[in-house]
């Protein structure tokens, strides 16, 4: 006959059974609690930094705000984002912001456009296919901004000189504080657009060619924005000391090219100053047409030209960049080496 077998070994041998989806339930239970409490502890911080930007002036509104991602992430969504301080104000379109709930200071953010950013005077809009960035925080602050948009199309209207309009293929911008240069309140930006097309520059240089632009640059006294008109946000960082220390700058388009390094800033007549060194080819022509044919300019036009050796019978082949004589910003001239610029005037920003 078949032994019978011990009742405790049986329910033994089930409990072993069903232990696994039992804590596997336990331990699902256990986290759902746990995002919600990780959701309302998110609304409630995102509640008391907009209540601690309204008390700093900056009146931030998020339209129809929802907080999803379960069950790893956290994603915050504003059908309407507006920002308004002062007299500037600032809209965008759809915002969603998305962090996950192991690395919360990692956001990911997608911004739909159109842009309007205005003061009452100067209006810039702005539009794009796909507009992304990418925060990286602490318990400091910001420790990197990066932005990317396709597509990138703007207009600025309200300057005075008529309308300034540009586009791009891809733009990519990059925004971070100095860590060795804290005491100046600096920040570093780097950013590219490739392929733009930008009309007052076609009109000053000459050629229907794309152009592809790229920065590097530092900016002292980046303390925030204040609230002000553009003008006063201007004043308040030139009153600070404020400066441009550009490691680079470069734009190509076609054979044109040229590169700078140097410092820029503004004079108590609000215009652009500072020294900049210069390597250029290919732009005899804006020489030309900035001086009427003068015997400085002609010269000026030779240094600027594209080295005929290079280009002979390579029509792709990249010009070669000639280093000129520093071009000084100063009492609203622009000068290289010993010659003025003529029919050249630097007009007050604001």
């Amino acid at each position: 006959m078949d032994q019978a077998v011990p009742e405790g070994s049986v329910r033994r041998s089930r409990f072993w059974l069903y232990a696994p989806f039992v804590l596997l339930l336990l331990l699902a239970i256990a986290w759902s609690i746990a995002w919600f409490v990780i959701r309302n502890r998110t609304a409630g911080a995102l509640d008391g930094w907009i209540a601690a930007e309204a008390r700093a002036g900056r009146q931030w509104a998020c339209g129809d705000r929802t907080i999803v991602g379960y069950p790893f992430r956290i994603e915050i969504v504003c059908n309407t984002l507006d920002l308004k301080r002062g007299a500037v104000s600032a809209s965008f379109g759809r915002t969603e912001a998305v962090a996950q709930v192991y690395q919360p200071r990692r956001i990911i953010v997608e911004v739909a456009g159109p842009l309007r950013v205005t003061d009452g005077t100067v209006t810039v809009d702005g539009s794009w296919d796909l507009l992304q960035a990418s925060i990286n925080a602490s318990q400091t602050g910001l420790q990197r901004l990066s932005l990317a948009a396709n597509v990138p199309k703007v207009t600025i209207t309200g300057l005075g000189g008529g309308e300034i309009a540009g586009s791009g293929k891809h733009l990519e911008l990059h925004v971070r504080p100095n860590p060795s240069r804290r005491a100046e309140l600096a920040g570093d930006v780097a950013a590219s657009l490739t392929e733009a097309r930008i009309p007052i520059l076609d009109a000053l240089v000459g050629g229907a060619e794309t152009t592809n632009l790229n920065a590097d640059i530092t900016v002292t006294q980046a303390d925030g924005f204040k609230g002000g008109t553009i003008a006063e946000e201007l004043e308040l960082w030139r009153n600070a000391g404020g400066k441009l220390d550009i490691l680079m700058l470069s734009a190509a388009k076609g054979p044109r090219q040229i590169e700078a390094k140097g410092e820029l800033r503004l004079d108590e007549q609000h215009r652009p100053a500072g020294q900049l060194n210069v390597a250029a080819a290919g732009l005899d022509g804006i020489i030309g047409n900035l001086t009427g044919g003068r015997l400085g300019g002609n010269l000026l036009g030779m240094l600027l030209g594209q080295n005929p050796r290079t280009a002979q019978g390579q029509p792709n082949a990249k010009p070669q960049l000639t280093s000129l004589p520093p071009l000084r910003l100063e009492n609203g001239f622009l000068a290289m080496g010993p010659f003025v610029i003529p029919n050249v005037r630097l007009r007050p920003l604001y």
